[in-house]
């Protein structure tokens, strides 16, 4: 058995919103996605949310705004972990890079759909650099 099992994942949102102010063209699309993470315990199990927002309804650069967000149920088997890696480490970074390639095929799918515009593949991330960066940034806003 894994330390970590990963059980199952629901979306818990996923919108698609054209921005009717987008003036530019195809080719100069710069789309970043915001992507935040958050944990819950529950009981035995373990709760791991990936939230992405890629876009915006306010830049005249920007097409559309797309939010999708899931959350994946994980267990954590103690007597596995032989190296001592922690739950907490564990979650940090392996539940997030389970999660996100199901975010990133979501938002790829509903933005191939709106039929206007090349479907968004997000990029790949480094999750413990992507992680260590919002650490900074909450310490920073502390």
């Amino acid at each position: 058995m894994a330390v970590l099992e990963f059980k199952s994942y629901s979306v818990n949102e996923l919108s698609y919103k054209k921005n009717d102010l987008y003036q530019g063209t195809r080719q100069n699309i710069n789309l970043d996605p915001e992507i935040n993470i958050k944990n819950t315990l529950e009981q035995d199990s373990i709760i791991v949310t990936v939230n992405v927002q890629v876009g915006s309804q306010a830049d005249k650069q920007t097409p559309f705004m797309v939010t999708a967000s899931i959350s994946g149920e994980f267990a954590y088997h103690e007597n596995e972990d032989h190296n001592q890696v922690g739950v907490d480490t564990l979650i940090k970074k392996n539940a997030v890079a389970i999660l996100y390639p199901y975010v990133r095929s979501l938002v790829s799918n509903i933005t191939n759909a709106s039929n206007q515009f090349p479907a968004l593949i997000l990029p790949t991330i480094n999750v413990t650099q992507v992680l260590e960066e919002k650490g900074k940034a909450h310490e920073a806003a502390d």
